[in-house]
């Protein structure tokens, strides 16, 4: 018997080491084709965010390339309608934003010389005209500025692709979501067809569990970042902020990078408060953004995403650090998906191979399911 577990620990210890020299070699691999991985993963996420819809209609007759078109169509529709509802509101805030800017700094300039008389500081010494030119006479300043400057035309360069990338995602991801989505129970059998007889049916049920996470987590995400960005919106507007809307939909997106929305959707609208010259309505607004940040963690996100990989806040953040580090943007993106299918797979292994646990079992311990709302007690 002990040596059946060491047996098994062995197998469990080389095919980790295994694993992870493959994954090393992967992701070399990539690397050298990175600009097609970030339309292939909006392209993944709209494959996830439409399934479902594309599902009921085949269930119901309609061919799968017929429904994968209505499907994106309505999406589309969906988007459009959005923006035409936010477009005036947002144009507006922004020219008034552009507008006071120079009010805007002023106030702010006020609010730091009143706050260094309280403290004995005077910081009018560092604003005026004389202490600026002083500052440009400095040759390490002057280097700095240069930097700067050299910056900028680097920086051009980078606008420049990420522009380019923008437009191959918006024109790529939905074609390449489209021929997925039409072919996608095909490609499910011709998986399943190129495993071994004997694990064919544990290979269907761990990726049945895989796909029901990450389509949980993509549906879910963005159903989350958009009522975030509704609260954020409304709790903002009931305060009076300027330019609410604008720090309503920033934090709204963020949000779908876990944790992030309201953190930095507090921290801008206390800016914007501080800029206009009313700290204490900065204070409100955080406030807010703390009971968002709460409701959010504890009512809509575990009704909203029913399936839920139980992953730790801990976890979480280093999937999210790694992932930025490795994949920049697209690392974020994707990092909590790809460590739940991970983690998944692995903890399937462990259990059904090491701790001869059961499918279910080994499911169960993975997966957490939200009962629906009127069964909730």
């Amino acid at each position: 018997m002990r040596s059946e577990r060491i047996r098994h620990l062995a197998l469990v210890v080389w095919t980790s080491i295994g694993a992870l020299v493959l994954a090393w070699a992967l992701i070399r691999m990539a690397a050298a084709v990175k600009i097609i991985w970030l339309p292939m993963a909006f392209a993944f996420g709209l494959v996830f965010l439409l399934e479902p819809a594309v599902k009921r209609l085949a269930d119901r007759g309609v061919p799968r390339l017929v429904g994968s078109i209505i499907a994106l169509l309505g999406l589309t529709a969906l988007i459009a309608a959005i923006f035409a509802l936010v477009y005036p509101t947002v144009r507006d805030q922004t020219l008034e934003f552009v507008l006071r800017l120079p009010d805007l700094f002023a106030g702010f300039v006020d609010w730091l010389r009143d706050i260094g008389l309280r403290v004995g500081f005077d910081i009018d010494q560092y604003l005026s005209s004389d202490s600026w030119e002083a500052w440009l006479a400095d040759p390490a300043n002057q280097q700095t500025i240069r930097s700067i400057l050299f910056g900028f035309g680097a920086g051009a360069g980078f606008l420049i692709r990420g522009v380019t990338e923008v437009v191959v995602i918006v024109g790529l991801a939905p074609v390449l979501a489209v021929y997925v989505l039409m072919d996608l129970t095909k490609f499910q059998s011709n998986a399943i067809a190129l495993t071994p007889a004997a694990h064919r049916e544990e290979v269907a049920h761990v990726g049945g569990e895989v796909g029901t996470a990450m389509g949980s987590f993509v549906r879910g995400q963005l159903l989350v970042a958009a009522i975030v960005g509704l609260l954020s919106s409304i709790g903002m507007w009931a305060i009076g902020l300027p330019f609410w809307l604008l720090v309503g939909i920033i934090s709204g997106l963020l949000n779908m990078i876990p944790f992030l929305g309201p953190i930095v959707g507090g921290a801008l609208a206390f800016v914007v408060a501080l800029l206009n010259g009313d700290p204490w309505l900065g204070v409100w607004a955080v406030l807010i953004y703390t009971g968002i940040q709460q409701i959010d963690n504890n009512i809509i996100t575990p009704v909203v995403q029913r399936a839920r990989v139980n992953l730790s806040p801990f976890a979480i953040i280093i999937a999210l650090i790694v992932g930025g580090s490795v994949a920049g943007l697209l690392g974020v993106l994707v990092a909590v998906p790809v460590t739940a299918a991970i983690r998944i797979v692995a903890g399937h292994l462990w259990r059904t191979r090491i701790l001869g646990q059961s499918w279910q079992e080994a499911a169960d311990a993975m997966i957490e399911v939200t009962p629906p709302p009127d069964r909730l007690t």
